[in-house]
């Protein structure tokens, strides 16, 4: 504990027995002052100098419980002062110092009215109007303290109560304090020379009344929330000690004699003081004998530093600061004066934070072990760099597999594309290589016949390459694309001198493997024409979701037995593989072909004709 808070706390205590034994002076005066004679009718007597017109003289008989309130003030006011060194916590603190206030007031007030000798029948019903303020505010300020204690006053919920509450206390403290114009309390005949006990109670007073149940109710509630589970039999015996003081309060307010004969104000007091004392010395509210020893016993190593860069205070788990620690903490404290908390770590003290908190005069220095922390930070450190590593691994090798698998699927699909037009290749090489030498005319027409052959060839596989390719990227032919396939089909069998026309009408999607099929017959159809001496070809495809037909209609003038031979056979022999029905008609200078391929399940997953 430093010079200067000692000091303080000294002039604090010497002024408050000052003032505690002021306010006693002044009570036993008043005191004395009750057996003086009554004053003469027409003179003032009261300081408060009220300006109203005396009504007669109105004896005032002493309470017997004078000395207990003389008393009462005063250590009520220490207690108050000791709330101020005990309570940890500045808003709880302030709002039992204000009980405190409030209960001295309310002494001082009853003694006014029954030892002050009066003769205004106003003025003594306004100092009992005045009862209503404390009782009023005393059980607000100890709901405040409960939601403070159970940290829910800076809710939404809880501010707006807050507010209502107050709205709530100043609006009956209003109506009681102006009942004489309305009534609506108490109601009494002033002019009666019993009207202090001859009155009764009206709505305000039990919306009053309820209004303190209902907010000590809540400070009981709200202590319980806050509480720890060891703690809430202590509750238990602060309500069962209340319990009979809420009897003996409906017993007064229903004016039974026993409880009107008694001292309510003095009564309501002590019992308020006690409860608050006892929840301040179980924990209920927080309490500690000084500051020093509620900072030091902290389990943190925390450090008030001055302004000088002394320790002005220290917990006892604080250790010697360092001197680079001690240095910084004083830098950041000046540089940056309006953050709340600035942390830092330096390497002369490893595994250390520091955090700095800026305060009155100086700055307070946490210091924090976070060895485990580094400890699993470097262990997350190695696992992250392990598992970069294994990503870096892992994406590699899913680019090795990517590679390979594009390398797979080209040379599955070279494989497929090979497979389809592997005999018409070796065909075209051996018509090549058969090519004949000579310039006669013979050797001429043999040779221009065998080049054209060759060109259909070629036509043949760049179709029929396309076809297998299309199975892999885009299976389904449509009328729109199978029409241009006919069509440049029947493009190129123009260009080799074969008259051709083509007509599609089919419904949906065509997957590619009917399509190669049809392809391979149209094929067959035109090696005929081929070698037929002015051939016209007409081609006709139409079908729907179940099945397809290509029908071909080839005219000439005169055709090749052994061409027409031997594309019959080869469809007869690749048809049936496909699922496929062949329907034809023969003559010497006609041929009519029919196919129909199903379009199912098993000829969308199929091949072409081999």
């Amino acid at each position: 504990m430093s010079r200067s808070d000692d000091t303080f706390r000294r002039r604090v205590l010497a002024g408050s027995c000052a003032g505690g034994a002021a306010l006693c002076l002044v009570l036993l005066a008043l005191q004395v002052l009750g057996s003086t004679p009554l004053p003469e009718p027409g003179r003032t007597v009261c300081p408060l100098g009220f300006l109203v017109s005396p009504l007669g003289t109105y004896d005032v008989v002493p309470s017997s419980t004078s000395g207990l309130m003389i008393l009462i003030a005063p250590a009520t006011a220490a207690w108050g002062f000791s709330v101020h060194v005990r309570c940890s916590d500045a808003h709880i603190r302030h709002c039992l110092k204000g009980v405190a206030l409030l209960v001295c007031l309310w002494m001082l007030d009853v003694l006014v009215k029954y030892r002050y000798p009066i003769n205004s029948p106003q003025l003594i019903a306004f100092l009992w109007y005045l009862y209503y303020v404390p009782m009023t505010l005393i059980p607000l300020l100890c709901l405040l303290c409960a939601l403070r204690a159970a940290a829910l006053d800076t809710k939404l919920w809880a501010v707006r109560l807050r507010g209502a509450l107050w709205v709530a206390g100043f609006a009956l403290m209003a109506l009681v304090l102006t009942n004489s114009l309305h009534l609506q309390v108490f109601s009494f005949d002033i002019s009666r020379p019993d009207w202090q006990t001859a009155y009764a109670y009206n709505w305000g007073y039990w919306l009053a009344v309820a209004v303190y149940v209902a907010e000590y109710l809540g400070f009981f509630a709200s202590l319980f929330a806050a509480s720890r589970r060891r703690l809430h039999g202590v509750i238990g015996l602060l309500v069962m000690a209340m319990v009979p003081f809420g009897a003996y309060s409906l017993m007064y307010g229903l004016r039974h004699e026993p409880a009107v004969r008694t001292n309510f104000s003095l009564n309501y007091c002590l019992t308020v003081v006690v409860l608050l004392e006892l929840a301040l010395d179980f924990g209920l509210l927080p309490s500690y004998s000084w500051y020093g020893e509620a900072f030091s016993r902290l389990p943190l190593d925390l450090k008030v530093l001055a302004g000088d860069g002394s320790v002005a205070f220290a917990t006892d788990s604080s250790t010697p600061p360092p001197p680079p620690a001690l240095g910084l903490a004083l830098q950041v404290a000046r540089s940056r004066a309006r953050e709340k908390v600035t942390r830092f770590r330096t390497s002369a003290v490893p595994h250390a934070l520091f955090k700095v908190y800026k305060v009155s005069g100086g700055a307070a220095l946490l210091s924090e072990d976070v060895a485990s922390l580094d400890e699993r930070r470097r262990m997350l450190a190695e696992r992250q760099e392990r598992l970069r590593r294994s990503n870096e691994a892992l994406r590699h090798e899913s680019r090795v597999r990517r590679e390979l698998w594009r390398l797979e699927s080209e040379a599955r699909l070279l494989h497929s594309i090979e497979g389809s037009v592997s005999d018409k290749v070796s065909h075209m090489r051996e018509l090549l290589a058969a090519l004949p030498r000579g310039n006669s005319a013979h050797d001429r027409a043999r040779r221009r016949d065998m080049l054209m052959e060759v060109k259909l060839l070629v036509a043949y596989c760049k179709r029929k390459g396309a076809l297998v390719l299309s199975e892999g990227s885009n299976p389904e032919f449509g009328r729109a694309r199978l029409q241009l396939v006919f069509n440049e089909t029947a493009s190129d069998l123009r260009s080799i001198g074969i008259d051709c026309a083509t007509a599609v009408s089919v419904e949906g999607e065509l997957p590619a493997p009917v399509v190669s099929v049809l392809y391979d017959c149209l094929y067959h159809v035109a090696s005929v024409a081929l070698f037929a001496a002015d051939p016209i070809l007409m081609l006709f495809v139409s079908g729907g979701e179940e099945d397809v037909e290509m029908r071909a209609t080839l005219d000439a003038a005169e055709m090749d037995a052994a061409r027409l031979d031997a594309a019959m056979a080869s469809l007869r022999e690749g048809l049936p593989v496909a699922g496929s029905s062949l329907s034809l008609e023969l003559s010497p200078t006609s041929l009519n072909v029919a196919v129909r391929v199903r379009v199912g399940r098993t000829a969308q997953l199929g091949g072409g004709v081999p």
